[in-house]
């Protein structure tokens, strides 16, 4: 994999609609904001969660900017919030392969610290690798349903 399929940058937040407002001012948006709860099957650390995130996109040319709000569960989004505040969270690649990504990840020494499935047949981990610039990266593998 190499990551010329960067398409993402995602920002947790405390507020998504003072956010989605703060970032409309500078002339980023509109945002489109999803479903709270498009994933299923989600882990954190390994074990299973029921976290809620709301999400919102806005396209930024061809990068996405995604601006994610914890509001229950345990997710790594409101880990990142509880430990630095607002901050530049991750960001997100596409992969035809997922499995095999997370296979070549984890023997690299980055461990995945959250996954799950979408609603929309697609697939997502995110991986540790804030060791070096704070930043998390994710995987993404689109659905056959979209």
């Amino acid at each position: 994999m190499n990551w010329d399929r960067t398409y993402q940058i995602g920002v947790v937040v405390k507020d998504l609609d003072l956010a989605k407002e703060h970032f409309e001012k500078a002339g980023i948006g509109p945002f489109v904001e999803g479903p709270s709860q498009a994933a299923f099957d989600r882990r954190v650390n390994g074990k299973p969660t029921d976290a809620v995130v709301r999400g919102a996109l806005a396209q930024m040319g061809p990068v996405e900017f995604e601006l994610l709000q914890p509001v229950s569960g345990d997710s790594i989004q409101q880990q990142a919030l509880e430990e630095k505040g607002e901050h530049a969270l991750h960001l997100c690649a596409y992969t035809d392969d997922l499995q095999a990504e997370i296979a070549r990840m984890t023997a690299a020494g980055f461990e995945v610290i959250s996954e799950g499935k979408l609603t929309d047949g697609g697939s997502f981990a995110y991986f540790e690798t804030r060791a070096v610039g704070g930043l998390v990266l994710e995987m993404h593998q689109k659905g056959t349903d979209v």
